[in-house]
């Protein structure tokens, strides 16, 4: 008996840490400032700075990023583009740098010439 209630209430416990540990991720809105975010979620674990302008803040529900890797937990990451907010979105924490980077690349410019040149040799490709 004394065994099921202990695996009761650490069932309860675990449920209430995962539920706290994106308690802020609703009263998040579109255009918020870095501040207001920090503000409401607290200081991240991860700051990445990205190309365009994107900076990626990363919150995990532990501090050490190797449970994290171990146990697969949700990361959230919170995307600022100039300043603003621009998304919110929940990886894995092996995905936080490729995730980061792909939302980046949204405002990446097209690129002006072929990507690849499908020649045999390509010592002489023109566009």
């Amino acid at each position: 008996m004394r065994c099921y209630v202990c695996c009761l209430m650490v069932a309860i416990m675990g449920m209430t840490f995962i539920a706290c540990a994106h308690a802020g991720e609703e009263q998040l809105a579109p255009g918020m400032t870095e501040r207001d975010v920090v503000g409401v979620m607290g200081p991240p674990n991860i700051v990445r700075l990205e190309r365009n302008g994107v900076q990626c803040l990363v919150y995990q529900p532990s501090e050490r990023r190797f449970t994290n890797l171990i146990f697969l937990r949700d990361t959230l990451i919170v995307a600022f583009r100039l300043g603003h907010l621009a998304t919110v979105d929940s990886v894995y924490a092996s995905e936080i740098d490729s995730h980061c980077s792909q939302i980046a690349a949204a405002w990446d410019l097209p690129p002006q010439h072929p990507v690849t040149c499908f020649r045999k040799f390509w010592l002489r490709c023109e566009p």
